[in-house]
């Protein structure tokens, strides 16, 4: 893509949907966890907690999609968004001085993620 362009992510522990977004076109790109296909069954940690690691080959994908990003609009439900957060102020704070969480929500459809792009970023059709 030659213009530069803002994106929208959705993300959970499975996988993101990266919406790049600019005035010409908008481009769809899936990055699956690893991790999401090798666990059919959760178990817990030994400390009686059911949080999963952190997948940080997962999140590292999802930045190389956002390398050339104007913003960053981060949807999802759960942590996972957070966690992604955390990522970025840590290992990319270029990245996430221009990102912004979203409030969690159920998933729009892709469309309405365009949308909501679009009208974040002031970007016409």
């Amino acid at each position: 893509m030659s213009a530069r362009y803002n994106a929208i992510v959705w993300i959970n522990h499975r996988e993101a949907e990266v919406f790049h977004v600019n005035a010409a076109e908008d481009i769809k790109l899936v990055i699956d966890s690893h991790t999401s296909v090798q666990r059919l069954h959760h178990q817990g940690h030994p400390d009686g907690t059911a949080h999963q690691p952190v997948d940080t080959e997962f999140f590292a994908r999802i930045v190389a999609a956002l390398n050339h990003t104007g913003g960053t609009l981060i949807a999802g439900p759960g942590e996972a968004k957070h966690e992604f957060d955390r990522y970025l102020n840590l290992n990319r704070p270029d990245l996430a001085a221009r990102a912004l969480i979203l409030p969690t929500n159920e998933h729009p459809n892709d469309a309405e993620l365009i949308a909501l792009a679009r009208e974040h970023f002031h970007v016409a059709a």
